[in-house]
């Protein structure tokens, strides 16, 4: 199949699906193809596998259109170190387009709108975004230099050209502000003040967002203005969805790998119920890092088989769990008991009817505090801390 078949076959998917809709967009995804923008060497298939155009061009152009993230870049081998499994995480890598997608019509773009993009990227979503409104509505922004100016290559090549700029997006934009619309490809953590304060009143933000890479949502965060019974707050959103993404970088400190150091437990504890799958699925992973506080995973391999650790952001307590005989062991260190907290938060969330991610939203009150919140804004709610 040629580019262009394999792009009408992949947009035809998407609206099948009823994912795409928006008669506007379904043009730009059509006129716009993904191959352009997708490096011809360096880029990881989602398998992790290598990608050459030049070498396997049939393979390179099944990857390009598969509905499936491509990384195009990775942190060094010093960072790789530092993870201890050879590869850094990912930079920046092109979405999977039914991602883009579900992103651009959560967004409700419109004739007449000016976006702000945080994360060029790749520049593919920037030249959707430029097709649809037109170059003149759209302004992007990326941290990497590098990332940039092989972005601004792709975009001309594209006959398109948004207004783009090296730029921490975590800022925003101020000179250009305000924006009807605020476009993240990068997941946060934490709403930047600064994004809100860049919207019109009746803007919005669409974004991933999550406290586990494994476990992110998309969200579409509303200026609450527009928003019934929302008051004292400045924003509320919604979760749509389970997305994979690329953390925005951000001021805070970098959270260590989760991992125990070779440290002895204070406790040892041996189970019959597997304590891992509960982790591995979606919808109780994400109950989990919304109910307990500052912690990463990660899983791990054994001689007895897959485990995982756990470990708060400072790496001063820790948990291990792996296979042990036909029982699980799980061993936990340091001055928080992270466990029992994971224990109770499984407990609350089956005691609550197990919702999933799409009961869950954000709100930002008026003194910059974000909480999510259960089936309403003025719901149970847990604390979204900036880490």
């Amino acid at each position: 199949m040629t580019a262009r078949e394999r792009n009408s076959a992949l947009i035809e998917a998407i609206i099948a699906d009823g994912t795409l809709t928006d008669a506007a967009l379904v043009d730009a995804f059509r006129s716009v193809p993904r191959h352009l923008f997708i490096p011809e060497h360096g880029a990881l298939a989602a398998n992790g596998s290598a990608l050459d155009a030049s070498g396997n061009p049939d393979r390179w152009l099944a990857a390009v259109y598969a509905d499936d993230a491509i990384v195009t870049r990775v942190e060094g081998p010093e960072v790789a170190a530092r993870h201890g499994d050879g590869r850094g995480p990912a930079t920046s890598c092109s979405s999977a387009p039914t991602v883009l997608a579900r992103m651009l019509e959560l967004a409700g773009l419109a004739n007449g709108q000016r976006v702000l993009e945080v994360g060029t990227g790749t520049g593919w979503n920037t030249a959707l975004l430029a097709h649809r409104l037109g170059d003149g509505a759209v302004t992007s922004l990326e941290i990497d230099e590098r990332l940039l100016g092989a972005a601004r290559g792709a975009l001309h090549d594209a006959g398109l050209s948004p207004d783009t700029r090296l730029a921490d997006g975590y800022g925003g934009y101020a000179e250009a502000a305000p924006f009807d619309r605020i476009v993240s490809a990068c997941g946060v953590r934490r709403v930047p003040g600064a994004w809100l304060e860049q919207l019109t009143d009746d803007g919005l933000v669409v974004c991933p967002w999550g406290l586990l890479e494994s476990a992110g949502v998309l969200m579409r965060l509303e200026r609450t203005e527009t928003v019934a019974g929302t008051s004292g707050a400045r924003a509320v959103g919604r979760f749509h969805g389970g997305v994979g993404f690329v953390p925005l970088r951000t001021p805070y400190t970098s959270p260590r790998p989760a991992r125990d150091a070779g440290q002895q437990p204070d406790e040892y504890r041996l189970t019959q119920v597997d304590p891992v799958a509960p982790m591995l699925a979606f919808a109780s992973a994400f109950a989990v890092s919304v109910m307990v506080p500052d912690w990463r995973m990660r899983r791990r391999w054994i001689g007895t088989g897959s485990g995982m650790w756990l470990c708060d952001v400072r790496g001063d307590s820790w948990v291990r769990v792996y296979p042990y005989g036909t029982s699980w062991m799980i061993e936990q260190g340091g001055p928080r008991s992270i466990w029992d907290e994971v224990e109770e938060a499984l407990a609350t969330w089956s005691d609550l009817g197990k919702p999933g991610p799409d009961r869950f939203g954000l709100v930002v009150g008026a003194d910059g505090g974000q909480r999510v919140w259960l089936d309403t804004p003025d719901g149970r709610s847990w604390p979204a801390g900036p880490t």
